[in-house]
């Protein structure tokens, strides 16, 4: 109920009104009118029926005014319910753009599963899965058929959570299908020899993902990487955040720091990503990335005025309805003792 104290001040001049009109009928009835030889009357089986219907039409009378008070102070209050309502996001394309070189591993496998856990949150949003390293791989494409996407996501969490030097180096070990089920995740990602993390050529290859250019949707990228490249890529990084940004797709960057590059790593993909008016996250705590994917949902539900909004409905037809009964049961009692 959205204006109860409407329905409270009903309720207290009704009230009022109900005990000066009980004071003033006691007052008349302390100087009664009196009528000589009219005490057979009582003795009048007519004249006792008419005195209790009439006893009986005041009882109704009064109940149903009562009851027509309550109803209508119910109907002034403006019944209502409310509930919060955030818009669907049936028009938004995410691409997970992911540098699965060995040092990625750890935040890869946190943002895969971090995004599998987000994949009952959502409605009608289609998500791909694009992964680099020296060449491009689409694991799957753009698509909202939420078992595949958390089927895939999920097996690619556990996937990439291989520790690849590690492993090299002989101070992890695996299980021989553990190994299958990482070198089958990046197959396709390493297609260039001695090369490794091509980085721009990733984001560029990404940005190629999404399909329906003629549609007004929105579209956004988050793209996880170092920055560390070795190799010769065919885009510098500038030339591929500028595609991204041609295209009209939103960029958020995650960065998880550098072992070799240091700085300019960081500077350069900085710079890249906010000279597009994208947004970058910075982060060596892999335990993070939950909390940065959070604040980049965040981010877009702001950016497509999708704040949740308090959604409030009227219930008028049940206190209508009973005032419109009691006014016509106190019309159909007035006919009656007329």
């Amino acid at each position: 109920m959205i204006f109860w104290w409407v329905t409270g001040l009903l309720l207290v001049a009704a009230l009022a009104v109900w005990a000066i009109t009980f004071w003033h009928r006691r007052a008349m009835r302390r100087s009664p009118v009196l009528v000589a030889n009219s005490r057979y009357m009582d003795r009048i089986p007519s004249f006792v029926r008419a005195q209790r219907t009439a006893r009986v039409v005041r009882v109704l009378q009064v109940g149903i005014a009562v009851f027509a008070v309550i109803a209508a102070s119910l109907l002034s209050g403006r019944i209502a319910s409310e509930r919060i309502q955030t818009p669907e996001f049936s028009s938004r394309d995410i691409v997970l753009c992911l540098d699965v070189s060995g040092s990625m591993y750890e935040y890869d496998a946190e943002i895969l599963d971090t995004f599998a856990q987000l994949v009952d949150t959502f409605d009608g949003e289609r998500v791909a899965l694009s992964i680099f390293n020296s060449t491009s791989r689409t694991v799957f494409p753009l698509t909202n058929d939420y078992d595949l996407i958390e089927r895939e996501l999920e097996a690619g969490a556990e996937a990439i959570d291989f520790d690849e030097f590690g492993y090299r180096l002989g101070n992890r070990d695996y299980s021989e299908d553990k190994v299958r089920q990482y070198v089958e995740f990046v197959e396709g990602t390493r297609g260039i020899p001695d090369e490794a993390s091509i980085v721009p050529d990733g984001l560029a290859s990404c940005a190629q993902v999404f399909d329906r250019a003629e549609e007004d949707r929105s579209r956004s990228i988050i793209f996880a990487t170092d920055n560390e490249v070795n190799g010769d890529p065919i885009f510098t990084l500038d030339e591929a955040t500028q595609r991204v940004a041609d295209r009209e797709i939103d960029l958020y960057t995650f960065y998880p720091g550098a072992f070799e590059c240091g700085p300019r790593c960081f500077e350069e993909l900085e710079a890249a990503t906010e000279d597009q008016d994208g947004e970058l996250y910075e982060s060596s705590d892999p335990e993070a990335i939950p909390s940065i994917i959070n604040e980049i949902q965040k981010t877009q539900a702001e950016v497509m005025g999708a704040t949740p909004t308090v959604v409030r409905t009227d219930h008028p037809a049940t206190g209508f309805v009973l005032t419109f009964l009691a006014l016509v049961g106190i019309l159909v009692l007035g006919w009656r003792t007329r």
